[in-house]
């Protein structure tokens, strides 16, 4: 698990020597960096109805977890038809990120006019700071697994609660990028919204997946198949290894429950 994955893409012939994992972030990024710009503007396109933020970001998850796959791909076609493939689970997801936000921000404001607070009051919104806090990390692994995986909703939501707590370091990292955005939009929206429609959401998405996808396929979709004895499509000729790990990534690949839908990561793409 971790931010810069070190798995060789497609046409990389299998003995070539690997490049640092940062130097495959950035050339990456350097190489898709006008794409991004595309990216970005489709999405907030597909955002604008406010109901269809969550299949408009899973779709944006399957771009960017093509760009970490290094897959070709056509962003407009492919974008809409992951967002009508995603549809249903992603507008459910989407729906709960809203309901989420409102109430976090309603308890920031609530607790932030109050002439005089308690311990209560104080206890109270730290802990609903850090469910939002939880939640939102959680969707670093719900998109990916809706747009990778054939698993329930429930399941999905069950690995991300689990995996949040076992890719700690590249998840920090995230949101320190996230909350350094929310921080330039909020006290210089003049300058910082007119570019929203450009950057840097795509930037944000392709570090998300960057930072969290390689944990799925270490706990969920490579266990799948070395348990079943499948070809893994999304990795066929190369080793997976990943960069900013916990524990040196010496950890073992977690069963997260043996025996249910959840411990299945069986790629549906």
């Amino acid at each position: 698990m971790g931010l810069f994955n070190n798995t060789a893409g497609p046409g990389v012939p299998k003995n070539a020597p690997r490049k640092k994992p940062f130097f495959r972030f950035w050339e990456l990024f350097a190489n898709k960096f006008w794409d991004f710009f595309k990216i970005n503007l489709i999405y907030v396109l597909f955002c604008i109805p406010v109901v269809t933020i969550g299949p408009a970001t899973a779709a944006m998850t399957a771009l960017m977890r093509n760009i970490y796959l290094e897959r070709p791909q056509f962003y407009f076609h492919d974008f809409v038809k992951e967002f009508k493939k995603n549809f249903k689970q992603a507008l459910i997801v989407g729906i709960l990120d809203i309901l989420v936000t409102a109430v976090f921000v309603f308890s920031l404001v609530l607790f932030f006019s109050l002439e005089k607070t308690t311990d209560t009051d104080a206890v109270m919104f730290a802990l609903s700071a850090a469910a939002a806090v939880l939640f939102f990390i959680m969707n670093f692994y719900i998109y990916p697994q809706i747009v990778a995986l054939d698993l329930k909703l429930l399941d999905i939501f069950r690995n991300a609660l689990v995996l949040s707590l076992l890719n700690i370091w590249a998840e920090l990292i995230v949101l320190v990028f996230s909350a350094g955005y929310i921080f330039l939009a909020v006290n210089y929206p003049v300058f910082v919204l007119p570019l929203a429609p450009f950057v840097p959401l795509a930037w944000l998405g392709f570090l998300s997946v960057f930072c969290c996808y390689p944990a799925i396929q270490k706990h969920i979709i490579d266990p799948y198949y070395k348990q079943t004895g499948e070809k893994n499509p999304e990795i066929p000729d190369y080793a997976e290894q990943a960069i900013f790990t916990d524990m040196g990534g010496i950890e073992k690949p977690v069963d997260l429950k043996k025996g249910s839908r959840q411990s299945k990561g069986k790629i549906i793409k």
